[in-house]
């Protein structure tokens, strides 16, 4: 049977979390009337995450773990679990459930008229259902200005973690990802621009998670440093090789 939908989780040190979030999975995908993957890619965790996983997975042959001994990054492990995906569609969502795999149904509804299919907590109908320190709604507000400005005007929310692709569409944008930390979301939007895909972004509902390993400092430097890594891609025409 031909698998309609692959659910791709990047995880890394989640043994507290991730056990919540496949069984919210699995409550909600084995009620559809369609076949499924799930794509977990460990990042090299230190916890038991893995141990975890693996008696979680038993007796769930649609669920797979694609395990790393070392780290990578975010963006690595995704590229990697959209790349081994067999999906007609293939969805990357994070690990923490902060936007309840039942949002799914509102890219569904545009996937066959759209290459790429995303969520976004700011443009129309996007609610913050629990939302962010204000000092992290702040610095994520003038990062998504700024690669807004500089790269992907017109889009709302570039960083939200939870975007659906056509398959041919995936491969061909994932593929060409350089980026291995968290500045890979936008720069898989950029690709997608660059090679002429239609993309539509969808209000969805979030929930933040305060368990949330995102470094605000830290990983904003690194993201406006990868912002303007993919700036100099896109002027090389870096994209189109």
């Amino acid at each position: 049977m031909e698998i309609y939908l692959s659910v791709v989780i990047p995880v890394y040190n989640e043994e507290e979390r991730i056990g919540q979030t496949l069984t919210a999975l699995r409550n909600y995908l084995d009620k559809q009337t369609y076949a499924y993957e799930v794509v977990l890619v460990d990042d090299g965790s230190i916890d038991a995450t893995r141990a975890v996983v693996a008696q979680i997975i038993q007796g769930w042959p649609a669920c797979k773990l694609l395990a790393n001994l070392s780290n990578h990054g975010k963006g690595a492990v995704v590229k990697q679990g959209m790349l081994a995906a067999q999906g007609r569609f293939i969805l990357f969502t994070d690990a923490d459930n902060s936007t309840p795999i039942e949002q799914i149904e509102k890219l569904l509804s545009h996937i066959n008229q759209y290459e790429v299919v995303f969520g976004s907590r700011h443009c129309p109908g996007g609610k913050i259902i629990i939302p962010q320190s204000m000092s992290r709604v702040w610095l994520s507000r003038m990062s998504n200005l700024l690669i807004r400005w500089i790269l992907l005007p017109g889009i709302y929310d570039t960083q939200c973690g939870f975007k659906l692709f056509q398959n041919v569409s995936a491969k061909e944008i994932f593929q060409r990802v350089t980026i291995k930390r968290f500045g890979f979301d936008f720069e898989a939007l950029v690709i997608a621009r660059v090679l002429g895909y239609r993309f539509k972004e969808v209000g969805i509902d979030w929930y933040n998670d305060g368990a949330s390993k995102v470094r605000a400092g830290r990983d904003a430097a690194r993201t406006l440093k990868d912002l303007f890594k993919v700036k100099g891609n896109l002027l090389r025409g870096a994209y189109f090789k």
